[in-house]
């Protein structure tokens, strides 16, 4: 027989690609991420028509004497490879990179045309801006004082920034996650009376500097999710008016400056911040508005990865649910005149990955079956000449 409930419908999908795909299952829907930006770093080269390998405006600072060089992001192996350096030198510089009021405040910053430099660090700045979305990284951190790699949304002027991840290399154990907005949006009320700014540490349990982590960021039109390695660990409610760029960079900290401290002698130069990979991935509920942040706080998440030419990978966030059950399924042929969708498998939602090689699966439209609760919902997924 057909299968028939009050409860099933179809999600259309234009084309059956090779795209990576978001699903986000709430108690009462499944919802699309279509991929706005996915790079895993395959290649010798950091791919031009997505990034920037520094910052726009130039990454001169007169003050810290610090550079944000292009030639401090590489790629290689599948890794972003984000490094700093300190150097003792005098450079010359395009004049629209040097702040000339600085240096009519102060001439000495500059001499015979060149401004000294002592620090050197590194940025991926995205050429896309974004507005609303999943974001995220997987990284490996590097471990020493003043060390301070970042993962960020930044939105220019006016001055909005979501602060998916700061770490300092001398905690080992927690990294940092706030907000920056005009009209005090990034303020808090602790206990209904304090007011405080929003920003704070975020414990992990695990020294981050010796595994891979991923650190993700959900951003609404209500607020903030922060995730780390797929779990919920903070939220803020905020509006921000600004489209964003998304940005890694790795940069060192100062002494009495912001995440001071700074170096010391034990600090080692060079130093790298890798990513394995950093996806983005836009969410139509969220344009319209109809996908709430309290109805996400609790959703999960299913990521649909491919990983070759015959082969998907499934990523599971760790929340449990066991109303929800997640099957492969093909369409049947003209001749099976009883079942309009055939079994395939059913997936493992209490693992954190699954792989699944399709290369000997006969040809045909093949589905993903979402069953939440007494809903269905069905998504094509791979069809097969």
């Amino acid at each position: 027989m057909k299968y028939i409930s009050l409860f099933f419908y179809i999600i259309p999908w234009l084309i059956y690609s090779q795209d990576t795909l978001l699903l986000i299952i709430d108690a009462d829907e499944v919802h699309l991420g279509n991929p706005s930006l996915y790079d895993d770093f395959n290649g010798s080269t950091l791919d031009q028509s997505r990034w920037y390998g520094y910052y726009p405006w130039g990454g001169l600072s007169l003050d810290a004497k610090t550079y944000t060089d292009p030639t401090l992001c590489n790629q290689r192996n599948g890794v972003l490879t984000l490094s700093i350096d300190t150097v003792s030198e005098w450079r010359t510089f395009p004049s629209w990179m040097v702040d000339a009021s600085k240096i009519e405040s102060d001439p000495t910053l500059m001499r015979n045309g060149q401004v000294e430099i002592k620090r050197l660090t590194s940025a991926a700045w995205s050429k896309r801006q974004f507005r609303y979305g999943y974001f995220e990284a997987r990284c490996f951190l590097p471990e020493g004082k003043g060390y301070w790699p970042a993962f960020w949304l930044y939105g220019g002027n006016p001055n909005e920034e979501i602060d998916i991840m700061e770490a300092k290399g001398e905690r080992k154990s927690s990294y940092h996650v706030d907000i920056h907005c005009p009209n005090r949006c990034d303020r808090i009320k602790q206990f209904g009376l304090i007011d405080k700014p929003f920003g704070h540490w975020v414990k992990t349990n695990q020294r981050l500097s010796t595994s891979w982590v991923t650190f993700s960021g959900l951003w609404t039109p209500e607020g903030i999710l922060f995730y780390f390695n797929d779990r919920l660990v903070a939220q803020h409610k905020a509006t921000f008016n600004t489209a964003m760029n998304l940005i890694a960079n790795f940069s060192l900290a100062m002494d009495n400056g912001p995440f001071s401290p700074g170096p010391n002698g034990k600090t080692g130069f060079p130093a790298a911040y890798l990513i394995d990979y950093i996806r983005a991935w836009e969410i139509p509920a969220l344009l319209n508005n109809t996908l709430k942040l309290e109805t996400l706080k609790g959703a999960r998440f299913i990521k649909v990865i491919p990983t070759g030419s015959q082969e998907v990978k499934f990523e599971f966030s760790p929340q449990q649910d066991s109303k929800c059950r997640v099957f492969i399924e093909k369409e049947s042929d003209e001749s099976d005149k009883e079942n309009e969708f055939l079994p395939v498998l059913e997936l493992d939602l209490t693992a954190s990955t699954q792989y699944i090689d399709y290369t000997f699966w006969s040809p045909g439209r093949y589905y993903l079956r979402v069953l939440n609760g007494e809903k269905t919902t069905q998504i094509p997924f791979i069809k097969r000449d």
